[in-house]
Order: C-alpha cells, then sequence, then structure tokens
C-alpha cells in the first residue's frame, strides 16, 4: 500500500516561495474555531519529511487583540512557518471549506502501517 490516491487538498508548506512548493494530501478532518484549525491527514514518508522539514511548530505569536479578535504571526519572519492549505475542488472539501493561511502551533504523526504515517496539525488562522 503506498500513499492514498485521491486528494483533497493542496498544502504550500513554504510561504516565501508560494505557488512552487507543494504536496497534495487526503484530508481526514479539518476543524475550525474562531482563530485556530485542526487538520488530519495520510502522507508517505517522503513527503511526511518535506512538510516536518518546512514547519517551526510553536513559532508563533499574537501581536495584538482588537474587540477580542486576536491577530497572529510567524515569528520566524521568513514564512518558515506559515502554510497555505487550499481544498482542491471536485473531491467536496471545495464546498464546505476555504483557503486558509496558518502559522503551525504544533505538529505531530504516527505510523499507520509499514509505509503511511497520520499527520496532525494545529495552527492559528493568520
Amino acid at each position: 500500500m503506498s500513499e492514498p490516491i485521491f486528494k483533497s487538498a493542496r498544502i504550500y508548506y513554504s510561504g516565501a516561495t508560494y505557488p512552487s512548493n507543494y504536496v497534495d494530501v487526503p484530508i481526514s478532518r479539518w476543524d475550525e474555531g474562531n482563530w485556530n484549525v485542526v487538520i488530519e491527514f495520510f502522507l508517505g514518508s517522503g513527503n511526511r519529511n518535506t512538510l516536518f522539514k518546512h514547519a517551526i511548530p510553536g513559532a508563533v505569536a499574537e501581536m495584538y487583540t482588537i474587540l477580542g479578535e486576536p491577530t497572529y504571526y510567524d515569528t520566524t519572519f521568513s514564512s518558515s512557518n506559515t502554510w497555505i492549505i487550499e481544498p482542491i475542488s471536485g473531491y467536496g472539501l471545495s464546498s464546505l471549506r476555504q483557503t486558509r493561511t496558518i502559522a503551525i502551533k504544533s505538529l505531530s504523526d504516527s505510523f499507520l502501517n509499514h509505509e503511511l504515517f497520520t499527520c496532525k496539525v494545529e495552527g492559528y488562522r493568520l
């Protein structure tokens, strides 16, 4: 078993070189709060290593709050911790969700089988 064939979202992992660097992933969970996003997906080891190499979990801070609405920013100042997650049309996700730019608060993974990882990203909307 290799990576899943269907891909429901595209993750642009290097904000400074948008739209050149991306990975297409099958999303299994996409939850949004007022200011945060939780996304889970499946990846093979090559794409998993690429995404983890382009993330600095926790490099996000709150700049200010106006009327109870916080504004977050990537503290690397080089977009190393900024991902753009875009639903791909034709898979149903694009009718429910919209493109989000997030700064990564935490990033974790676990083995699904010997070829596939489940990855979980928690971030703040920018």
